[in-house]
């Protein structure tokens, strides 16, 4: 009597969904080992082995073609080992066991320390932890509130510290508007691109001719997203496709928009503004991300000095931003999602939810610490 053919758990469950007869059963969350096996198969041998292991498996294709590129383009090589005495087999054995301790499906997470910028960062004051908590969503229909103005916008009124992370930099009205606010404004601006959205934007600045010497108070870092391991060493990295901007460590920009002429003028889009608590969560995932991140132009360590005393006379009038750094900002309302042909009211062209008491909110608290 033959053996019954093994069945892979997507090709089960495919049959399950699609018979109306079977039960339906509790959704398997579990790790799957034949997608690791497919995967490791590809990583090591193309796609001819990766197929081969699904029919050994019973299992159903589960990249796409585009996937299926990715992988073979990403993949990299172990580290290479010395010459040893035993000659290719002693190699390969040395690398075998050492390939053992990668062999997971899901990456580690790096143990480095934080730079001494990120702890100062961290114990630096947060204005969001004394404002109201709300979120308004905008979106790329909304001819009255353009999301790249809104970007500049921001960028423009922003006074002290300016976190961006971001997947493919090439827009070089936005680089403009970010050089003056570093340059000529003191504002300090971290910058982090995804690893292979790097060579475009190093490609912007050779366009344009701007090199270390004109990134005054900009750190331009590279990071990269998960890491998957086979049991061989090979291994490949996936993409930062997280976007957001803090302002100030007031508000925070977060949607699909990415910094090119085409999300600006031809895709689809959404973007969002988060005040209050939630501010704190992206505080937190953009300090883990420069943790681990790579130096690519501009300053190598920036340095958080305390905050400048405050300067005699008049102070400035609630709703405006702090200083006086921009000529024109002190004319503006601190809301950056204003404009002067629309109003400040952004009830006509967003969603906009709030939380937090009724009552009127509480004064501006002071700002947070410059940066140098």
């Amino acid at each position: 009597m033959s053996r019954a053919r093994h069945v892979g758990k997507i090709r089960r469950r495919l049959e399950d969904v699609k018979s109306q007869w079977v039960r339906l059963a509790r959704a398997d969350f579990s790790d799957h080992e034949s997608a690791r096996l497919a995967t490791d198969a590809l990583l090591d041998g193309g796609p001819e082995a990766y197929r081969q292991v699904l029919s050994q498996e019973g299992e159903v294709d589960f990249l796409s073609s585009a996937e299926t590129q990715y992988i073979q383009a990403q993949a990299k090589e172990p580290p290479c080992t010395p010459d040893t005495p035993g000659g290719a087999e002693a190699r390969t054995k040395g690398l075998d066991s050492c390939s053992l301790q990668s062999g997971t499906y899901y990456p580690v997470a790096s143990e480095d320390s934080e730079p001494a910028l990120l702890h100062t960062w961290a114990s630096a004051e947060k204005p969001y932890l004394k404002e109201r908590s709300s979120t308004t969503v905008y979106f790329q229909t909304d001819k009255h509130s353009n999301i790249r103005d809104l970007i500049r916008r921001c960028i423009t009124r922003t006074s002290q510290v300016l976190a961006i992370l971001m997947d493919v930099f090439t827009d070089v009205e936005i680089f403009c508007d970010i050089l003056e606010a570093a340059n000529k404004r003191g504002v300090l601006v971290c910058v982090l691109l995804d690893q292979g959205g790097v060579p475009l934007f190093q490609e912007m600045c050779d366009k344009v001719q701007v090199s270390d010497r004109h990134l005054k108070n900009i750190s331009i870092r590279s990071v990269e997203a998960e890491v998957y391991c086979a049991k061989s060493g090979r291994k490949f990295a996936g993409q930062v496709q997280e976007k957001f901007i803090i302002s100030d460590w007031r508000y925070v920009l977060s949607g699909s928009y990415s910094f090119t002429w085409l999300c600006g003028h031809v895709h689809r889009n959404i973007l969002s503004k988060f005040t209050g608590q939630a501010v704190a969560l992206f505080d937190q995932e953009f300090r883990h991300l420069y943790a681990a991140s790579q130096p690519v132009m501009g300053l190598k360590c920036p340095r958080l000095v305390a905050p400048l005393p405050p300067r005699a006379g008049r102070s400035p009038p609630p709703g405006r931003l702090s200083g006086s750094s921009c000529s024109a900002s002190g004319r503006l309302s601190s809301n950056p999602f204003s404009s002067p042909s629309t109003g400040s009211n952004p009830q006509n062209r967003s969603l906009s939810v709030s939380s937090g008491p009724s009552s009127p909110p509480a004064p501006n608290p002071p700002p947070p610490p410059r940066f140098q």
